[in-house]
């Protein structure tokens, strides 16, 4: 058995309970099998004295469900049709340090990102549990704060993966003793990075080079590739955070977190944190969809494309997103305009039978389910766990895309819309609204401002809605659009971002 060492000590230093920033409300799920709006809900058992604190899933070639554990290790099980059924069995019963992501390489052969490395873990004499833990790369810094967890890894496509480094937090404290260099700059800030290359994405290389690739990022608890290849990593509310962000990423870009420019080759040695709010807001690159605080998610986790082709409902080529302090997942319309992404946010699972905690999601092989692995690790009460979310062939009543025109919106939905109600102007309600940039925890809406709608032209199918607004389009906010009164659509508020206009 072939074992880091590095893996070995961190993994007994505490991933223990830190105080959460806020109490988030926490809805109790319901009746466990219950179908929400075209999709069944159930409550898959976990293993016997395992903690659900879920921070990776993932299915291997034979369809079996893989979970990765907080403080379990990771187990394996065939999903069953009963949920009750699922016959677990330990991977591995090592406590991992602070696991958010698995990646499998084969059966047997599986990528998790610890805190301290990334961790190639075997089993290489095929008697089902794990018997090589080597550390594929120990490329970032360690200081021993609780918040520097690490998602991912995400195969690049050219080989490499990419790996989302999170800062750490002033709740917690650095260790006298840290690995790597340390920044007495980068260690000061309500979030902070105070060794390498905390608030970045990287690219970890199969020899184990890490690559840094952009930062600015401050809890980046989400990173994929979409079908057409580009990467996008989600965020959290907090300093220099208005709302949580989904970001499209490039390569050298900078996503507004300023503490982790300290680790820029190009970075003259003063505090970013002192920088002019001006100097910062010409060198971030905006998020391409904001998620409103409160109102939509409060702590948005794993993005996971739809590339089911239909099998999972009408939403293919969309991205979920979960919701780690709330009881939802949601749903994420994207498009390109003027060369710049942004799009629409509206519940996908909300309340009912959804828990709370959603971290981490997956598909089946038939795509008709989608698992979701859930944890709150203290930010709400302990009813997370493990939950199955399956298409049951029935079409409800949705909003499938939102648009922006040279004017307005085009709305399309899953049905026809009733003709005299989603023709009147009067049945829609739509406002916008802006948070502050700035090292501040969160921001208000800012300048809420009511929007009249001059006119809704319904198309022929009674699918798609134009609406033609009273006034200009305004690039660098969120549009509130209701359609309620429209009736009949299970989740009738989508909130677009505006950051180009047509």
């Amino acid at each position: 058995m072939t074992t880091c060492c590095k893996t070995a000590c961190l993994a007994l230093l505490t991933t223990s309970f830190v105080p959460a920033q806020h109490d988030h409300e926490h809805h109790a799920a319901t009746d466990p099998t219950q179908a929400v709006a075209g999709w069944r809900i159930e409550d898959i058992a976990m293993p016997d004295g395992v903690a659900p604190e879920i921070g990776g899933i993932a299915l291997n070639s034979r369809g079996e469900l893989l979970i990765a554990t907080r403080r379990s290790g990771i187990w394996i099980a065939t999903p069953t049709p009963n949920v009750g059924d699922f016959a677990w069995r330990p991977f591995t019963r090592h406590s991992l340090h602070n696991p958010m992501g698995i990646l499998v390489l084969s059966d047997g052969d599986l990528l998790v990102p610890q805190m301290p490395e990334l961790t190639r873990i075997r089993d290489t004499d095929g008697d089902g549990t794990a018997d090589s833990f080597e550390a594929v790369t120990t490329g970032w810094g360690v200081s021993g704060n609780y918040h520097e967890t690490n998602a991912g890894p995400i195969p690049d496509g050219e080989g490499n993966w990419f790996v989302a480094v999170g800062t750490a937090s002033h709740n917690g404290p650095t260790f006298a003793h840290v690995r790597g260099e340390f920044s007495p700059i980068g260690r000061r800030g309500r979030n902070f990075s105070a060794v390498e290359w905390k608030g970045w994405v990287v690219k970890v290389t199969p020899d184990g080079e890490v690559l840094p690739y952009a930062n600015g990022f401050r809890a980046n608890n989400g990173i994929t590739l979409g079908p057409d290849g580009k990467l996008w990593v989600t965020d959290n509310q907090g300093d220099w955070r208005g709302t949580s962000p989904i970001y499209h990423v490039v390569e050298g870009g900078f996503y507004g977190h300023p503490s982790s420019l300290v680790w820029r080759d190009d970075h003259p040695g003063d505090d970013p944190l002192n920088y002019p709010l001006e100097k910062l807001e010409a060198m971030r690159t905006r998020a391409a969809v904001e998620l409103p605080q409160g109102d939509v998610c409060n702590s948005p986790s794993e993005p996971l494309f739809d590339d089911t082709g239909g099998a999972f409902g009408p939403f293919t080529g969309q991205m979920f997103v979960g919701d780690i302090a709330g009881p939802r997942i949601l749903r994420v319309m994207l498009e390109e305009v003027a060369g710049v992404m942004q799009g629409a946010v509206i519940p996908f699972q909300e309340g009912g039978s959804m828990r709370g905690g959603t971290n981490r999601l997956c598909f089946s092989p038939d795509g008709r389910t989608l698992y979701a692995g859930q944890t709150y690790r203290g930010w709400g009460k302990p009813s997370e766990g493990l939950q199955r979310i399956t298409f049951t062939g029935m079409v409800p009543q949705e909003i499938v895309s939102v648009s922006l025109t040279g004017t307005g919106f085009r709305l399309t939905t899953t049905q026809p819309l009733d003709a005299a109600k989603a023709g009147s102007p009067a049945n829609y309600s739509i406002s916008h609204f802006h948070y502050d940039y700035g090292r501040r925890y969160g921001s208000p809406k800012r300048e809420v401002t009511e929007v009249r709608v001059q006119s809704a032209v319904l198309s022929p199918n009674g699918k798609t809605v134009e609406l033609t607004l009273d006034t200009p389009l305004t690039r660098h906010v969120l549009y509130r659009i209701d359609c309620t009164n429209v009736g009949g659509i299970e989740h009738p508020v989508a909130h677009y971002t505006v950051n180009a206009l047509r």
